[in-house]
């Protein structure tokens, strides 16, 4: 018990010492901007020992926001083949710098700083040691600017010059986890929950939330889901039921889309929803549970 108060207490120390200190703005940014998922073309490069149609990075923060993480691996057909790399970008607050630490799949670790250039560019020297003990240097420059990034590797020999190796154009999709809609389902307004919950049961579906004497249900029926709704919605609606509404929520009205109806959206947790509606006028709600 004693040594858990003191770990603890170690951690609150730190915590608070690192919140003293301030990560730079454009490291903030750089990191921001690299949220999510994104691809790049392979065709150029793409031989028998390197089959790839594309390759894909996946980057999220970590808890917190203080640090970023990543993934690299190539793309078959449209299928994830495998990672390549690892990677982890933070803020080292000894030496005052962005760093780049990458992890292979073989034992190779590569770990070097990141400095900001003009015109969105960021340049970085990481210095390679795999596990055979052989030690190399690469470097690369970087342009990161409204969802589109340019990236240039570079092998640097013992007397510092540079020997451009490949460029690649990478484009961002959605970020994958803020943009989970989670479960599907049809929100039904009818006339008569009983009756229709009736019907419904006739093709196989079963009740598995709701109050009849609220008037509503939802039933399911294998992968297939539907709500019933007596009183409630004027028309039928389209339904998901994501793990983070209020995540979702920010990203429509950052898309420009008109919000029709939010509830709890400003609470930080628990139940909360809102609504769009498509250009054909049919509803669209946004539920978490």
């Amino acid at each position: 018990m004693r040594t858990s108060i003191i770990i603890l207490a170690s951690v609150i120390i730190l915590n608070i010492s690192s919140a003293q200190q301030k990560i730079p703005d454009w490291f903030l940014q750089n990191m921001e901007q690299s949220i999510g998922t994104w691809i790049t073309d392979n065709a150029v490069y793409k031989n028998e020992n390197e089959p790839f149609d594309q390759y894909g990075m996946d980057w999220q923060w970590s808890i917190g926001k203080q640090s970023i993480t990543g993934k690299l691996y190539g793309i078959i057909n449209g299928k994830k083949q495998g990672v390549f790399w690892e990677f982890r970008q933070y803020w080292d607050f000894d030496t005052n710098k962005g760093i780049v630490a990458q992890y292979g799949t073989d034992g190779t670790i590569g770990i070097g700083p990141i400095v900001n250039k003009e015109n969105y560019q960021t340049e970085m020297i990481q210095k390679f040691v795999s596990p055979n003990g052989s030690k190399t240097k690469h470097g690369h420059r970087s342009t990161l600017k409204n969802g589109k990034l340019t990236t240039s590797s570079f092998d640097i020999s013992e007397n510092g010059n540079w020997k451009k190796r490949r460029s690649y154009i990478w484009y961002i999709t959605k970020n994958k986890k803020d943009m989970d809609l989670g479960t599907f389902s049809l929100s039904l307004a009818v006339k008569d929950i009983t009756t229709s919950k009736g019907f419904y049961e006739k093709l196989g579906f079963t009740m598995i939330d709701g109050n009849l004497d609220q008037k509503w249900a939802i039933l399911k029926n294998g992968n297939s889901k539907i709500g019933l709704f007596q009183g409630m919605f004027p028309t039928n609606t389209l339904t998901f039921s994501p793990e983070n509404s209020r995540s979702i929520h920010d990203i429509v009205k950052k898309e420009g889309i008109a919000i029709v109806m939010s509830n709890a959206m400003d609470q930080k947790e628990g139940p909360a929803s809102f609504m769009v509606t498509d250009p054909d006028g049919n509803p669209i709600l946004i539920d978490q549970h």
